[in-house]
């Protein structure tokens, strides 16, 4: 169950972006309005969590002007609720339904029994990521994770029957994942993801934790995005172009010929490609070669355009400081900055110059941004080329992760 809480305040009231925003809450059934206790609370992405006590209540910290609120409880459907800080009632007040089990033993009862020895490698490799830190990062309970295959649709989905249990041997996290899609989609080649994460930090402090975090946040779509709240695009090295796809008119052209052509023989000269040839001249047979090549090409061709500037695109949210919002048609071309060729470590100099590719599902939704890169919904800014790898499991860190541009130089 998704649901929206959004406060809006004027910039006038607002405390400080960087401040604690206190999250008091209670969680009830829906149907019979009691108090559930016991229940796990917790902001997605984040380290913050905690459990409701017998009445239903529950209290958390974070800095972000916007989270995500998960709540989940056995028995009981989980809950997802996006929130806007700081609260303007007193309390977030989170019904939970209550949860079918016919739908997940009909589920079970449909899962492959050699799932993982078919499918495991593809889902660590698309859900954790690969190379660098992937390769010491592992699901601690692989048993939970069931997949299916529709060989008619040509779609693999996969599930867990419990959260998975991460643990990052370079960033040093426990993670619990909450899987809640995870498809392949064999006949369109679209891949798609999602969950909710709780960090557990186990190696704060440690010289060695600290420098693989500053690498992942330097790679991450989270940096990019804090760099988009804060305009500063060019300070922070990126090189940001308009990609523009237009239809292939050539394949279009070529593709309505040859149905002409086509349709001529096998109505004409039933199917026979040598008596039509022979018999008119218009069409040789290497024009139809041609043709057949020209349909080959892609659909669409790219053209990049000028260089784009934050401010043509990002606009501050109406009467709030500390939440800004995105929106622009076409395509993103976002180039890594230059500087990280000069970095002393592999991983960053080696994705100096390397493109990302931002497109928004829904362009009129936009993006909100805030001022530590959290931004929503997360589902509509969609990612293809390089911050793709960097944004698996394996590179995520928590929202509340503290970064220092001087320390990450």
């Amino acid at each position: 169950m998704r649901k929206l809480l959004i406060c809006f305040f004027f910039s006038i009231l607002l405390p400080s972006a960087f401040a604690q925003h206190l999250i008091q809450g209670r969680v009830f059934d829906a149907q019979s309005k009691k108090p559930i206790a016991g229940a796990s609370v917790y902001i997605n992405n984040s380290s913050s969590g905690t459990s409701t006590n017998k009445e239903g209540e529950f209290s958390l910290t974070s800095r972000n002007a916007l989270i995500e609120l998960i709540v989940t409880s056995v028995g009981y459907q989980k809950s997802s609720t996006q929130v806007s800080l700081p609260l303007q009632e007193k309390e977030v007040r989170i019904e939970l339904q209550e949860q079918s089990t016919e739908i997940e033993e009909i589920v079970i009862r449909g899962s492959l029994k050699d799932g993982w020895a078919r499918y495991g490698k593809f889902f660590e490799e698309n859900l954790l990521g690969v190379g660098y830190f992937a390769e010491n990062c592992t699901i601690k309970n692989k048993e939970v994770v069931k997949f299916q295959y529709s060989e008619k649709n040509k779609v693999l989905t996969a599930y867990c029957t419990a959260p998975l249990v991460i643990y990052n041997k370079d960033l040093g996290y426990e993670l619990t994942y909450d899987l809640v899609d995870f498809s392949m989609d064999y006949k369109t080649q679209m891949f798609y993801f999602a969950g909710y994460a709780l960090f557990k930090d186990i190696g704060k402090g440690k010289k060695k934790f600290e420098q693989n975090r500053r690498d992942a946040y330097q790679l991450s779509i989270t940096r990019f995005a804090k760099s988009t709240y804060n305009l500063s695009w060019a300070d922070d090295g990126y090189v940001v172009r308009k990609l523009v796809k237009k239809e292939n008119e050539v394949r279009r052209d070529a593709k309505a010929k040859y149905s002409e052509v086509l349709n001529t023989v096998m109505k004409k000269y039933n199917g026979q490609w040598g008596r039509f040839f022979a018999s008119q001249k218009e069409y040789t047979e290497q024009m139809v070669s041609d043709m057949r090549k020209q349909m080959s090409q892609p659909e669409r061709i790219s053209y990049l355009m000028d260089v784009v500037k934050p401010e043509e695109v990002v606009r501050r949210v109406d009467g709030r400081d500390d939440l800004m919002w995105i929106s622009y048609a076409d395509f993103l071309y976002v180039i890594n900055p230059a500087a990280f060729e000069h970095s002393k470590r592999k991983m960053i100099q080696q994705s100096a110059y390397e493109v990302t590719v931002l497109y928004l599902q829904r362009q009129e939704e936009g993006v909100v941004i805030d001022a530590f890169g959290s931004y929503f919904p997360s589902d509509n800014w969609v990612l293809n080329g390089h911050a793709v790898n960097f944004s698996k499991l394996a590179f995520l860190l928590p929202i509340d992760y503290v970064f220092s541009e001087a320390e990450g130089k």
